[in-house]
């Protein structure tokens, strides 16, 4: 039973650590969905971040500019959704079922959406400065420089 309460918030904490931003885009349209259909969809919108992440590299110049505005609710909306990964990271530890997991790993979106919004930021434009940011430097330093 340890191995499996152990097993659960292992997987559980990888995968909100790792989804948490992609989570986002998929905040809309899987509100209602629960357990492995949100996992799976979290994966997917990964795996076409970084189709669009590509495509969006190999546009060069034509990317859009983000803001200094942009970039100051971003990092208001990184600090409250890290607070909650935290948070949420502790209580998956002590989850004793997959569903008790799931179920946190469901109200931590929701809480990681609310904080995002609450700074005034759309999902998608979250999402798109958490995927610029892990490739581009310079946004990684004016993100630096504004905390």
């Amino acid at each position: 039973m340890n191995t499996l309460k152990t097993l659960t918030a292992a997987v559980a904490l990888a995968t909100l650590g790792a989804t948490a931003p992609s989570v986002f885009a998929q905040s809309n349209a899987t509100s209602g969905a629960q357990g492995a259909a949100a996992t799976q969809q979290g994966t997917a919108a990964q795996q076409g971040s970084a189709t669009q992440q590509g495509a969006a590299g190999s546009m060069g110049a034509a990317t859009a500019q983000i803001s200094d505005t942009e970039l100051e609710k971003f990092a208001s909306a990184e600090s409250k959704v890290s607070e909650i990964r935290t948070e949420f990271s502790e209580k998956l530890a002590e989850a004793e079922s997959q569903e008790k997991a799931q179920s946190l790993q469901m109200e931590a979106q929701e809480k990681m959406v609310e904080a995002v919004r609450d700074e005034g930021m759309e999902i998608p434009k979250y999402n798109e400065i958490a995927t610029r940011l892990q490739s581009d430097p310079e946004l990684q330093q004016r993100v630096s420089s504004m905390n």
